[in-house]
């Protein structure tokens, strides 16, 4: 009895690597899709840094990040700056709020980091360089002032505005990949230590 036990539980194991291989290429696939997708979001604003201050225009209303784009391992001015951003119609200044996760996008050769969101309506708005960083900034700025003593090269930067995408999905489609590349991984190996033909 143990044995035809044995025996059923081994045509499982057998089975197994059909399960989840493809599972894994799914999961991969998808990950990778909207990964990518999200890091190609359409940018709808750049200034560089040294202006300080420039006009941009909002064609719906939403929420928005203000992110800091630049050379790769080349040392960023965060904790030297605020935001300031007024609506031109009304004069009114908008609510901008620190964006906690830092969400951050990778190129070859360029970096981005979401450093602010804000919510605004239709219209134009102007974007004003301030001296007033907030708590986060400050304290990454010293962290980084310990770790490089290099001076900023201020040309390398740039402010971007893009449409604000939940953190949530890109860690969702972070832990897609890391599952789908354990299952696909995992099939493998099972299906060579059983023999089973791929």
């Amino acid at each position: 009895m143990e044995h035809i036990e044995h025996m059923e539980y081994m045509q499982y194991i057998e089975y197994l690597p059909y399960l989840l291989i493809p599972l894994g290429l799914f999961l991969l696939y998808n990950g990778i899709k909207y990964t990518l997708r999200f890091a190609k979001s359409k940018m709808l604003f750049e200034m560089p840094y040294v202006n300080k201050e420039g006009n941009f225009q909002l064609d719906e209303s939403g929420t928005y990040g203000i992110w800091l784009s630049g050379k790769m391992f080349t040392k960023a001015p965060i904790g030297e700056f605020g935001f300031a951003i007024v609506n031109e119609q009304t004069g009114k200044r908008i609510s901008i709020m620190p964006s906690i996760m830092r969400t951050r996008v990778n190129g070859f050769t360029n970096s981005r980091i979401e450093l602010y969101t804000f919510s605004a309506n239709a219209g134009s708005y102007t974007l004003s360089l301030t001296n007033d960083p907030s708590l986060l900034d400050t304290v990454s700025g010293a962290l980084g002032k310990v770790v490089s003593k290099k001076a900023v090269d201020y040309t390398q930067f740039s402010i971007q505005i893009y449409k604000n995408k939940p953190t949530i999905l890109l860690f969702l489609c972070t832990w897609l990949i890391i599952l789908g590349f354990f299952s696909f991984v995992g099939g493998i190996i099972l299906a060579v230590l059983t023999g089973t033909k791929i």
